[in-house]
């Protein structure tokens, strides 16, 4: 067949498109916005309720906490609070406290050779922050008063209030996976509540082993 007529100049290729439709010059596939990746990524790192309490009790402990009183509300999924008597968030450290990837553990990967700390990677309270509504309440020993602010689902601060607590942190995380219905649905059931309870209690009580000279506390309201 000479050039310039039917199929050229590959023809089976060029044939199979013409009838499939296809075209090299259109795309599927498209980059996922921004807020998209941060709901996707955020829901991999925060699973549960427990999981969001074992970030929260090991943000405190790496804080010097030897109290933790942990309380939830309807299974943690209305609300959960863990308040500790740690060393506090100093104010310069507000802006940033949850923000993704923005840690005080390390600032190299060498660091991660002599790393100390539970958290590192700095991604717990962002990704937090991304499924729900979070306030923290914190106080250092050089602040005369206590600081409440609330934190879109960015991490950024939205607004701050004085408050009436003592030295160390508070982190309420209200309305759990409010974005993300079929997680909320996955946990609607009476059963797989009581699982995720028992699970809290479970980690408590590890914590409570390990660490001997640790108080902590655990309240459930339904």
């Amino acid at each position: 067949m000479p050039r310039g007529v039917g199929c050229n100049p590959s023809p089976y290729l060029d044939c199979v498109r013409r009838k499939s439709g296809f075209s090299e010059s259109y795309s599927t596939m498209k980059q996922l916005p921004g807020e998209t990746i941060r709901l996707l990524s955020s829901s991999q790192v925060i699973t549960s309720v427990v999981s969001v309490v074992k970030e929260l009790i090991e943000n405190s402990l790496d804080a010097g906490a030897t109290s933790i009183d942990v309380k939830l509300d309807n299974y943690g999924f209305n609300k959960i609070e863990v308040r500790d008597n740690g060393s506090g968030i100093k104010a310069e450290d507000v802006p940033v406290m949850a923000i993704k990837h923005y840690t005080s553990k390390i600032s190299s990967s060498e660091d991660l050779e002599r790393l100390t700390t539970y958290g590192f990677r700095g991604e717990a309270l962002g990704s937090i922050c991304s499924i729900s509504e979070v306030l923290v309440t914190t106080k250092t020993a050089a602040d005369d008063i206590s600081t409440q602010y609330a934190l879109n689902s960015n991490g950024h601060v939205t607004s701050k209030k004085p408050s009436h607590l003592g030295q160390g942190t508070t982190v309420t995380v209200l309305d759990l996976f409010k974005n993300l219905p079929v997680r909320k649905q996955f946990y609607s059931t009476s059963r797989k509540c009581k699982e995720e309870l028992k699970k809290v209690q479970d980690l408590l009580t590890a914590y409570g082993i390990i660490k001997p000279d640790l108080r902590v506390t655990l309240i459930h309201n339904k």
